[in-house]
Formats: structure tokens, sequence, C-alpha cells
């Protein structure tokens, strides 16, 4: 509470945010988001149950430093064998984590995007971040909460990356160690964006990106292909993740959706569920987001392309984040019920492109960034 308190008035004194308060809603929402997993959590024996254990139980620092689940338990380490920390405490820690990271995405927009009050003094800009799917998935000790950190700290040092270049090492490294084919879909996504771009950015430093692009890519490449345990970047060929994509089918968390064609699995992974095969409350309410998103996606898609010369780099890239980050993840995932939670770490970025095109369609503000 301490530290938050610090970062709201510091973030008010320094950045276009409306209110005090709103940033207080946020925090309440994720904390009450929080509360939700914890209980679930116990419901259902979470993964984070095993991630504390496992971390109570490794002897060496160190010996964590490695991709995926083991980078999570080198986090947690310190934290639960230093300051001997309980289960719930480090769920909270790492649910702050998760705080942090939608915080950066709203602060990124609100830099970026401007939009008439539509609630009192709230737009549709701070509106989008209180519904509670995101704020769900990463308040937990896990990936979920530490690549949405990631991502957040990566999004908003790139929106001035001139000035925030060491924050958005920090979040590359982040998302390179907790899934390094993630971090390639950014950099393909980087190229990909600063490739078509005229506006916004000098030759110099478009050219001078595209290169350390091009070379970070084919470093990261050996990585990945050690990550996957594949020759190609078929993904769907490596047995790594044709392991874990069998493993996830067999959770009790949702419908099989690993024989679906790419077409099939990317609709599952951004809409479903719906409430034809919505499980119980929580698919409910999910579904109700997700007849949003499919309004979301349907005005990006006819309104985006109408304005694609007046939206940026920086834009250009988040949109191609979403498709290729879904496109990976999508490829991978077992069942509907991870897609939901994969989807958290990717949805902030429609939310930004939504914001903007929405502060592109005749009912609003023309203003170009």
């Amino acid at each position: 509470l301490l530290i938050n308190t610090y970062l709201v008035k510091a973030l008010i004194q320094n950045s276009n945010i409306p209110s005090e308060r709103y940033l207080w809603l946020l925090f309440i929402v994720h904390f009450i988001m929080t509360t939700v997993y914890i209980l679930y959590a116990y419901a259902t024996r979470s993964d984070s149950f095993s991630y504390y254990n496992k971390t109570e139980d490794a002897k060496v620092w160190l010996d964590l430093l490695e991709y995926g689940t083991s980078f999570i338990q080198f986090l947690a380490w310190p934290f639960i064998k230093i300051i001997n920390l309980s289960y719930l405490a480090v769920m909270i820690l790492f649910s702050y984590f998760g705080y942090l990271a939608i915080l950066l995405f709203y602060v990124a927009i609100a830099e970026n995007v401007d939009l008439k009050p539509v609630f009192g003094k709230l737009s549709a800009k701070e509106l989008i971040f209180l519904l509670p799917n995101i704020h769900f998935w990463s308040s937990s000790l896990g990936k979920g909460s530490v690549i949405v950190f990631g991502l957040g700290l990566f999004c908003y040092s790139l929106s001035r990356f001139n000035r925030r270049y060491i924050t958005l090492a920090l979040g590359s490294l982040i998302i390179f160690f907790v899934r390094p084919h993630i971090l390639f879909s950014i950099l393909a996504s980087i190229f990909t964006g600063i490739l078509i771009t005229t506006k916004g950015i000098s030759s110099f430093y478009k050219w001078f990106i595209i290169a350390i692009t091009l070379v970070l890519f084919f470093n990261l490449s050996n990585e990945v292909l050690k990550y996957t345990n594949t020759d190609s970047f078929d993904f769907m060929s490596s047995n790594s993740l044709s392991h874990r994509t069998e493993e996830l089918t067999k959770s009790s968390s949702g419908i099989d959706i690993q024989n679906y064609n790419i077409f099939m699995k990317l609709f599952a992974f951004w809409f479903r569920p719906l409430f034809f095969d919505a499980q119980g409350i929580m698919g409910i309410f999910v579904s109700i987001e997700n007849l949003l998103i499919i309004y979301f996606f349907i005005f990006i898609m006819v309104t985006l392309f109408q304005n694609w010369s007046k939206i940026n780099g920086w834009f250009r890239i988040c949109f191609f984040i979403f498709l290729f980050g879904s496109f990976i993840l999508a490829q991978v995932t077992g069942n509907l019920g991870i897609a939901i939670r994969q989807k958290a770490q990717l949805m902030p970025f429609l939310f930004l492109i939504y914001c903007k095109v929405l502060s592109l369609s005749k009912s609003k503000i023309n203003i170009n960034r």
C-alpha cells in the first residue's frame, strides 16, 4: 500500500491520467479479483501451489535461472527461502506484478490516445481496463502475472523507446525467460511494423531499429529452437510443445481444441467461451466479456485499415504483437480453459488498438500522436 501510494502520486504528477481515484479503483478491482483467484486456487489446487512447494524445496537459487517454469521459481526463491514469506504473501506479491503490468499498459495508452469522457471523468480507455479477465489471470504466483508484467513493461517502454531503453531491455528479458517464443514473435512484429512505417520516426532510427531487431532475431532463434526442442520454426512439430499441448488438453478446465484447424483455434482463442459452451458462473462472466471483445475486434477490423496511414509505428507494432502472439499461443493451446488464461496476456494490445481506432473514428476527436 505504501509503494502504491507513492506510485499513484508520481503517475498523477507525470502522466496524462484523469484522476488519482481511478488508479486506486484499478488497484481495488485487481485485488478483489486476486481474492477471487485465491479462493479459486484453494478450490482447484491450482499450479501456484506447485510453484510454491517446488521453490521451497530448491536448494540453489541460480540453478533455477532457466526458461519457463524454473524462472518463476527463480523469482519467487528469495521471498520464500530468505524472507520466508507464506503462500498467501507470495500470491499477493506476484499479484502486484500483475497490477503493475495493467497499470503500465494503461499509462501507455493514456500517453498516446485522447478520448472524450463517457462516464464522469472516465473514457473508454479507463473503463476497458476494469474488465475482470485480465485482472483475474494476472493475480497469482505463476507465469501469467510475470509474462503480463514483462509485456506491460515492454509496451510502455517501446512507446518512448529513446528514453526508456533500460526498462525496454528489462521487459524483453522477462518475456524471454518466461516464454522465448513470445519474444521471438515480438521481434517479428517490430520488424514488420517498422518496415512498413514512414510516419513518426526518422530514417536513422528506423533502420537502426531494423538492424538491431534482425541481430536479436537471429541470435534468439537458436534459443527458441532449443526451448521448443525442434529444428524448425514449425512450432507444432516441437516435441516439447506438442507434449505440453497434450498435457494441457487433459486439464479439467475446458473443451479440447487441440484438433481444430488454425482458424477455429484463433476463433476459440479470441472469442470463446460464449454462452453456449460456458461452464459454470465463471464461464458466464467470461462469455459476457467475450461479447465485448467480439465487438472490439469487429470495430477494429472495420476502422483500422481505413485509418492505417494515421497510426504510427508503435501502434502498428502492438497490432502485429497481438496477431503474431495469438497465432503462436493458439497453436500450442490444448483446451478452452487454457486459452482463456493465455488470451489475457495479449488482450491489452487489443484494448490499445481499439482505443486508438476509437479516437480516429468520426464520432471522436481525431488527434494524431
